[in-house]
């Protein structure tokens, strides 16, 4: 059976997929799908056994090493069996843990949970994700999770019980945009697979972006919209996919005015609740400054 040599344990809506979709273009790397298998997390998944989860790497050849990219590792408030599982299972995984500033990643991780609540709200309610809250203030309220995903320092204290310091690499999210080559090198080589391999053949990968969901939310509104139509849901059926997209955009347009169905737009976070949360962040990012050697002053702003 095959265990995976590495996880990317978060931070959420940190650039995981962003990662976890370079990765998978690495010949000599397997990543498993799903891409966020929860199984040390989710009891509902380790109650399926080991075998179960190490037969999502069952199809990596001989000369691949194996990853996943379950964010909910990181987040022990939620999850604090979490760690331990990992360290009884996989003593000597390697743990890439992506980071970025602490309050845009809030926000960012409530406008991607708003987004699946108004798209699915039946799916987000039976993963206990769904959000009823109209602000971003009142949310953070409702759901610590939000806020407690961003306490970094506090998680990776719950690994280094478990975990020697080889076993990590620590990442910031800000050098993925802005350096993607050298990061991308930096992983690889802390994997022990080959650093020359180009993982951006088609230019960099930017995934999970907000705006997506947006969009995907008006276009599928817009759809049931449209198939309201009388006669043309049946009409639809008899032509091919790329006819019926262009059926769909010309549709749209015309019906443009009197479109019901707003465009989701998430609310906007208040100034001083931005500032109130910086400065709620301030001292455990100085912890996480000098654990990481780095400076993090500009996550103060």
């Amino acid at each position: 059976m095959t265990k995976p040599d590495f996880i990317i344990i978060g931070a959420a809506k940190s650039g995981t997929t962003t990662l976890y979709q370079y990765l998978c273009r690495h010949p000599q790397i397997y990543m498993s799908t799903p891409k966020e298998p929860d199984f040390f997390s989710l009891d509902s998944n380790y109650t399926k056994g080991i075998e179960w989860y190490e037969s999502l790497f069952d199809e990596a050849k001989p000369h691949q090493i194996c990853g996943e990219a379950s964010t909910t590792y990181s987040r022990w408030h939620q999850h604090p069996l979490a760690v331990e599982r990992i360290a009884n299972h996989l003593p000597h995984v390697k743990l890439i843990y992506i980071m970025r500033h602490p309050v845009d990643r809030a926000y960012s991780f409530y406008v991607h949970r708003l987004g699946g609540s108004q798209l699915n709200p039946e799916l987000a309610s039976a993963r206990n994700e769904l959000i009823t809250a109209e602000t971003f203030e009142e949310a953070i309220i409702q759901q610590s999770e939000f806020i407690d995903s961003s306490y970094y320092w506090e998680q990776i204290e719950k690994y280094l019980p478990f975990f020697p310091p080889e076993s990590f690499l620590f990442l910031l999210m800000e050098d993925l945009i802005n350096e993607p080559t050298n990061v991308l090198i930096k992983i690889c080589q802390f994997l022990g697979v080959d650093d020359n391999v180009d993982l951006m053949p088609k230019g960099a990968i930017i995934a999970n972006q907000a705006g997506d969901k947006s969009k995907k939310f008006h276009q599928r509104q817009l759809r049931q919209s449209i198939k309201s139509i009388p006669l043309v849901k049946y009409a639809t059926k008899l032509f091919p996919k790329h006819f019926k997209k262009s059926i769909y955009e010309i549709l749209g347009q015309l019906r443009n005015n009197n479109e019901k169905t707003k465009l989701y737009v998430p609310p906007k976070m208040l100034p001083e609740t931005r500032q109130s949360l910086i400065d709620k962040f301030r001292e455990p990012n100085q912890k996480l400054a000098q654990f990481l050697n780095r400076d993090l002053s500009h996550w103060n702003q």
